[in-house]
């Protein structure tokens, strides 16, 4: 949210008052990868893939090509998840919880809902580990000022997850999806603490965006990343669509 919010404000308050629209295809397909991943814990990839094939009948796609294609790119993610826990294992992260909620208050912010995935490290600091399955991911530069991830920091510091420990690891994207390479692509955002340039960026990107969530008003901000995929154009007066309104 915190992300979404600096890309537009308007966009975010509009999806967060039930703008969004149905879900389509796509999400559907990631929704059911991230309940097998919870589901089945750190397993292998053969056991992820029958587990999609058995529940794949949930998503009501009609039977044919369509659907076998869009079955082998969720198995392809899940594959990319059973090699990702290796590699994990390997670096000595183990995985702590999945699906965990967490509500912590950071100043005047409460930062609140669901994590994927929490991990412990050799040394027992904590990661949060975000599961992607889209198609784009963020730039390097992109990524050491991820508002996301440096949000689940910060509560990882104030004791959301206090039974695991409060020591951050940093927080990371877990890409699955087309975005990944071939085998996996873990995007790690280092500990505040060790950020070279602003270790406070986050905290400051927190309050600043408490401040507009709680604003009278809400600013469009036409960005082509942005609005090429919004789904509330029509309520949008920086688009053509909305100008009626």
């Amino acid at each position: 949210m915190v992300d979404r919010f600096g890309q537009c404000g308007l966009q975010w308050v509009l999806r967060a008052s039930g703008g969004d629209g149905p879900s389509m295809g796509a999400q559907d397909i990631g929704t059911l990868v991230h309940e097998i991943a919870h589901d089945l814990g750190d397993t292998d990839a053969a056991s992820y893939a029958a587990e999609l094939e058995r529940r794949w009948g949930r998503l009501g796609l009609p039977p044919g090509w369509l659907s076998r294609r869009d079955l082998a790119r969720a198995t392809a993610m899940t594959d990319r998840l059973a090699t990702y826990h290796r590699e994990a294992d390997a670096g000595g992260w183990r995985r702590a919880a999945s699906e965990q909620a967490m509500r912590v208050a950071l100043g005047r912010a409460v930062v609140g809902g669901t994590v994927d995935r929490v991990e412990v490290g050799p040394s027992g600091a904590v990661r949060v580990v975000d599961l992607k399955t889209g198609s784009r991911k963020p730039t390097k530069d992109d990524l050491a000022r991820h508002g996301q991830l440096g949000a689940y920091q910060l509560a990882v510091e104030a004791g959301a997850f206090a039974e695991h420990g409060t020591g951050s690891g940093g927080a990371a994207l877990l890409q699955l999806g087309r975005a990944a390479n071939k085998t996996t692509t873990l995007q790690v955002q280092i500990p505040l603490a060790d950020d070279p340039v602003d270790p406070g960026w986050a905290r400051e990107l927190l309050e600043r965006t408490a401040e507009g969530m709680a604003a009278a008003t809400f600013t469009a901000l036409p960005a082509r990343e942005v609005c090429g995929t919004c789904q509330v154009k029509d309520s949008c007066p920086a688009q053509p669509e909305g100008r009626r309104l």
